[in-house]
């Protein structure tokens, strides 16, 4: 992501906490006791918008796993600058949106004339004391309106950090034409986005790597965004490529994340690690007397530019080998089928973070490959939902490991 365009979203956030704040502290000034009500909607709004200040001033500190600012303080707030303000925005302009559409029904549908009251007294004492019950239920409603979507957000992130270490194991067996046969039966597990950081903490590291130990896979694959943002991560995510023991091989593409402190220290220092780290080229072994090639692509985030890393790495494919592409982003899948490549392994979307089903949410706007199998002419892809967070909900989109079976037609 561009620090222009998170430096835009910080700006946005800030605008959006800094009207909120406008109108909610216009509601609360009804309150019989408003100076309590008001004093912790600005310490609110202050803490969400000295945390946007600390993320553009020094942003270290609250990428990293271990920073200052608490797991939980973080949670409540991008629950709230991602999932309830935005909410909060789009219900106000339907608001006023169908404010606007009675003012004008009213002045289409033209009254004649008011009735005429001989008793002015008795209309004026009658508004009173209607507009003292309404003043009353419009006490109880502004000061519901202002206190829910704070207490709201903070519900959901302690939810959201209850599922933080829940995960699946979801197993698939592909049938591939292009497969040779001394491959059959080939096992990979696929590890994809981990996100060490400030919402998948170092220590959960350690069962992780036991856990995709177990499952004693010929191949692992690690399919990008071992990092959330800060490098300072790293050598926790190194530690955790080193406890991986497949059968025969490990092969790794970077992701966005990856990049996103320094584009050229994440590769280097996998390299100097001795880690497979595929940018761009290829790794070829040899399985059951039978050449394998692993092959990754760069990040890109745009369609056109995946097209042409993919295109640029099919001169490097070895007409006897086996290739699997590593691309941190499903979207390559498109020019890999038109090149022919059998098998593409990516992570990237979390499954679409946030579903209403497997069809309709979040990641259908942005994805057309959202998760788990999808086939073109003949070539199969698997998109991981991926086992860590950058956002710290997920709604039926759970974390996951894959644990793949190859099969051929022979």
């Amino acid at each position: 992501m561009e620090i222009s365009t998170v430096f835009s979203a910080m700006i946005l956030a800030a605008l959006g906490d800094f009207l909120w704040w406008l109108l909610a502290d216009a509601r609360l000034r009804r309150l019989r006791h408003r100076w309590i009500a008001r004093l912790l909607v600005a310490i609110f709004i202050g803490s969400q918008l000295a945390y946007l200040l600390v993320c553009v001033v020094a942003p270290s500190q609250v990428r990293r796993s271990r920073g200052p600012v608490p797991m939980w303080f973080q949670t409540i707030t991008y629950v709230w600058h991602i999932m309830i303000l935005p909410t909060l925005g789009l219900v106000g302009i339907i608001r006023m949106s169908w404010r606007w559409l009675r003012r004008q029904k009213k002045k289409l549908m033209s009254v004649k004339t008011r009735p005429v009251i001989l008793d002015k007294k008795l209309e004026t004492r009658n508004w009173k004391q209607d507009d003292c019950r309404r003043v009353s239920r419009r006490q109880v409603l502004a000061a519901a309106s202002v206190a829910v979507p704070p207490l709201l957000a903070a519900s959901i992130g302690a939810i959201s950090i209850k599922r933080l270490d829940a995960w699946r194991l979801r197993s698939f067996t592909l049938r591939i034409p292009q497969l040779p046969r001394a491959l059959d039966g080939m096992t990979l597990t696929q590890v994809s986005d981990t996100h060490i950081g400030k919402f998948f903490h170092a220590d959960r590291l350690p069962a992780l790597a036991q856990a995709v130990n177990e499952l004693n896979s010929d191949f692992i694959v690690f399919t990008g965004d071992l990092v959330d943002a800060d490098l300072d991560d790293l050598p926790a995510g190194i530690e955790f490529l080193h406890r991986l023991k497949p059968r025969s091989g490990l092969a790794i593409c970077e992701g966005n994340h990856d990049l996103i402190d320094d584009r050229g220290a994440f590769e280097r220092v996998l390299l100097d690690e001795g880690l497979p780290i595929l940018v761009g080229n290829q790794m070829t072994l040899e399985f059951r007397g039978q050449a394998l090639q692993f092959l990754g692509v760069p990040w890109n985030p745009r369609d056109e530019l995946m097209a042409d890393s993919v295109r640029a790495i099919v001169p490097r494919i070895h007409r006897d080998a086996f290739p699997i592409l590593l691309a941190h982003h499903p979207h390559s899948f498109d020019a890999a089928a038109q090149v022919g490549l059998p098998l593409v392994l990516s992570g990237h979307t979390h499954g679409g973070q946030l579903m209403i089903n497997e069809k309709f949410g979040a990641g259908a706007v942005r994805f057309r490959y959202i998760s788990g199998l999808y086939q073109k002419q003949s070539s199969s892809l698997l998109v991981s939902n991926g086992i860590g967070n950058w956002f710290p909900l997920r709604i039926n989109a759970p974390a996951e490991l894959l644990h793949i079976t190859l099969l051929s037609e022979k």
